[in-house]
């Protein structure tokens, strides 16, 4: 069965050296979706003979516009305990670095387990009357989305209002969830600043940093269904803004947080 991380591929190119091509498929707005270009940065660490346990974290600086053709990612292990690893990747192409990433992995145990957080009470994705909508970039076509809260451009929108959202969100193959599925979901949002203008709005993500959550069983049983994301934006000055985001499963299990920094144009 086909998995979201077949969509990166990655070639030994010599010890901790990856050669990849560019998915044009997850293009964005002149330049590689950020979600895909993490998961990449990740799935090398992954692929790693010394890699042990399962991510906890991922933080990545989008230094350089990544462009369609070739690239190589360069991995370094910093430090590596009983149960924890410190990781760096980098991703190069024509000799810029185009992305950097700190990843941290951990052997998970059973020990004392809660979830504060608790996720909103929403109908369910295949409700009939809500909204169907997706950034026109080609990455926007690889996802179905069920919104709850009004879209950006709907019509009903009250500007004056926080630029929060709640939309179901699925791989429109129906791939599986895996765990670089959720490293490139955690930057599937709309700009927030287009929830407060009438035009479409492009932005960037400079840098994000996700924390992983799911256990191995959640993700098998999250499957191919949809995960509702929880989006809240802080703040939006000077051509930034940042938001926290939440992926839920359908079952209710956090399955992963993460929070960015984007800049913007009006």
């Amino acid at each position: 069965m086909l998995m979201f991380q077949d969509s990166i591929k990655l070639v030994a190119d010599g010890p901790n050296v990856w050669a990849g091509e560019v998915d044009p498929a997850y293009r964005g707005f002149g330049s590689q979706f950020g979600g895909w270009t993490a998961a990449a940065l990740l799935k090398a660490i992954l692929l790693e003979g010394e890699a042990k346990g399962g991510p906890l974290s991922e933080s990545v600086l989008f230094i350089e516009a990544l462009n369609e053709g070739a690239f190589e990612i360069s991995t370094r292990l910093i430090r590596s305990g009983a149960r924890l690893q410190f990781w760096r990747s980098e991703l190069h192409q024509g000799g810029k670095c185009c992305a950097h990433a700190q990843v941290t992995l951990g052997v998970r145990r059973e020990t004392t387990s809660f979830t504060d957080a608790v996720m909103p009470d929403v109908p369910p994705p295949e409700t009939e009357g809500l909204g169907e909508w997706m950034p026109p970039a080609g990455f926007g076509a690889q996802y179905r989305s069920r919104w709850i809260t009004p879209m950006p451009r709907s019509a009903n929108l009250d500007r004056s209002q926080p630029t929060s959202s709640l939309v179901w969100q699925q791989d429109r193959a129906q791939r599986p969830v895996d765990v670089l599925q959720l490293a490139a979901m955690a930057d599937l949002a709309p700009p927030r600043v287009i929830w407060k203008r009438e035009a479409i709005s492009g932005s960037s993500t400079v840098s994000m940093t996700t924390h992983f959550h799911a256990t191995p069983d959640e993700i098998v049983a999250t499957g191919s269904r949809f995960v509702l994301s929880e989006v809240h934006c802080r703040r939006c000055e000077g051509g930034y803004f940042d938001h926290e985001l939440k992926l839920w499963s359908p079952d209710g299990a956090l399955l992963a947080t993460s929070e960015q920094v984007a800049a913007f144009r009006d």
